[in-house]
């Protein structure tokens, strides 16, 4: 059968239409990263040792937000919407899985990293839908990294065109609303507002890259 086209702009007209009466469940699932950020803003956590453990234990909760947010925003997709609350047990019951298949991705991108910047690019692209695996299928670490590996054989080009386009969207405005605030980019007010911007501007990010999922999976399965 022939491979379906997938469109990055057509996925960002779809991603604005899906926002709906979701986008305030995903704000509320991601408040907890917005509240570390500005306080690591205001704060600056790691200049203490207590400060580390802070920061340590925030690292480990956007973990358990991630999950909770894929899982949120997935079942909202597909018909099946649950409350944030169930969207947190899920995560928290799959959070050993995810903190595992989050270290060895991080792992693999460090390595193709210090390689060069192409392949860690390249390999953030194939292994990018990692924690999508272990969140929906609740698939183990190994299978979810090799599982996004599969997926997205071969669409290095349109991950790359995607992401560029949600980059140009979200990042270029949060750039020069912040400059506006504060030019140097070095004062805590510009800091916070960065930290603003991109918390209301989360849940489109994540409904485009679960729209993109979707899509890369509805074209896999016609090509069987």
């Amino acid at each position: 059968m022939t491979d379906p086209q997938i469109s990055a702009r057509s996925l960002l007209r779809e991603t604005f239409a899906a926002m709906g009466d979701i986008y305030t469940p995903l704000l509320i699932i991601n408040s907890p990263v917005l509240i570390f950020s500005v306080l690591d803003s205001v704060i600056d956590l790691p200049s203490s040792r207590a400060g580390q453990i802070i920061n340590l234990f925030c690292r480990l909760a956007i973990i358990l937000v991630w999950g909770a947010t894929i899982f949120y925003t997935y079942r909202s997709l597909t018909g099946k919407r649950v409350t944030v609350s169930e969207a947190f047990q899920q995560a928290k019951i799959r959070f050993p899985q995810l903190f595992l298949v989050n270290l060895i991705y991080g792992l693999l991108l460090l390595t193709g990293l210090i390689a060069l910047i192409i392949p860690g690019l390249y390999i953030s692209y194939r292994l990018m839908f990692s924690s999508y695996h272990t969140v929906i299928y609740n698939y183990s670490p190994i299978k979810s990294i090799s599982s996004s590996w599969k997926l997205t054989k071969g669409r290095w080009w349109l991950l790359f065109r995607a992401t560029s386009l949600l980059l140009v969207v979200t990042i270029v405005p949060i750039i020069l609303i912040s400059l506006l605030i504060d030019p140097t980019g070095e004062s805590i007010p510009y800091k916070v507002a960065v930290d603003v911007l991109v918390f209301l501007l989360m849940p489109l990010m994540n409904v485009y890259l679960l729209l993109l999922y979707l899509r890369l999976q509805e074209s896999a399965a016609t090509m069987k």
